[in-house]
């Protein structure tokens, strides 16, 4: 950890980028709020089943799977490929599934197709709030092991855990402007892709005819996470899977439109 360096560059980019990042939700809640007047609760309630399905539910399995002493944990974490598989397959399997028990019970009384909507902007939203806060923190943590405090920091961390960490921040120390724009860039896309997943399992919950969009959106989540694999891989450069994420989200976005445009509005529609 002698040799791990923050640029003065990567210190300010990451800042940059984090502070976007969360910014762009609340701008886009704000505009959704005043054009449609829609109620905050939905955005309440998909920024809390992200936090609870994404990050406390999904960390047992993820741990074991990939940081735990056992022979799968050592196959999948020392292959990029596997390590994106379970992340993708674990990511479409938690998320879709607090989606849908959100719309099934506690949206229940929330029928208006709108609802989709506002729980898409508040379960992306709030992702994109946790990794530009996680993006500063990585700044901060910058500063601070370019201030000869690595040790301090990393002392006591699990080893698994730590050769994983030290793998990324390695990445994150000698990062671009560029990157760090490309970074905000990203955000565009992840937030689409969740307010499309939201549209096609609240579909899937309101009417049997959808039934199907549930696994479905299962399955395109789990392979949009599972994309990042190609940058992870060096196979492309960030750009190139930025731009894979892009179109992905646009061919989504088209599939949730017509999706939404299919929902029975005397059932769904209250607005």
């Amino acid at each position: 950890m002698a040799d791990l360096h923050f640029t003065n560059e990567a210190i300010g980019g990451l800042i940059m980028q984090g502070a976007l990042i969360m910014l762009l939700p609340v701008v886009l809640l704000v505009i959704w709020k005043i054009k449609t007047k829609e109620s905050i609760v939905p955005v309440i309630i998909g920024a809390v089943t992200w936090f609870v399905f994404a990050i406390i539910l999904k960390l047992a399995p993820a741990y074991f799977l990939l940081y735990g002493d056992n022979p799968a944990a050592k196959t999948i974490s020392g292959n990029v490929w596997y390590t994106m598989i379970l992340a993708g397959v674990l990511a479409g399997v938690f998320e879709e599934t607090g989606r849908f028990l959100a719309f099934k019970f506690v949206l229940k009384n929330n029928t208006g197709r709108r609802t989709s909507l506002s729980y898409g902007i508040g379960h992306g939203g709030f992702e994109s709030v946790y990794v530009g806060f996680q993006m500063i923190i990585t700044a901060v943590m910058g500063i601070l092991i370019n201030g000869g405090m690595a040790d301090q920091i990393f002392g006591n961390a699990d080893p698994a855990m730590l050769e994983t960490a030290l793998g990324q921040i390695d990445k994150q120390a000698n990062l671009t402007i560029g990157e760090c724009l490309l970074g905000v860039f990203e955000r565009i896309p992840a937030i689409a892709g969740h307010i499309s997943f939201s549209v096609l399992v609240f579909a899937a919950v309101r009417e049997r005819k959808f039934r199907y969009l549930y696994p479905t959106a299962i399955v395109l989540h789990a392979l949009m996470d599972f994309s990042a694999v190609f940058y992870s891989a060096g196979i492309v450069e960030m750009w190139g899977m930025e731009l894979i994420l892009f179109i992905f989200a646009a061919v989504m976005a088209t599939f949730a439109y017509w999706t939404y445009r299919q929902l029975d509005e005397r059932k769904t529609e209250t607005a």
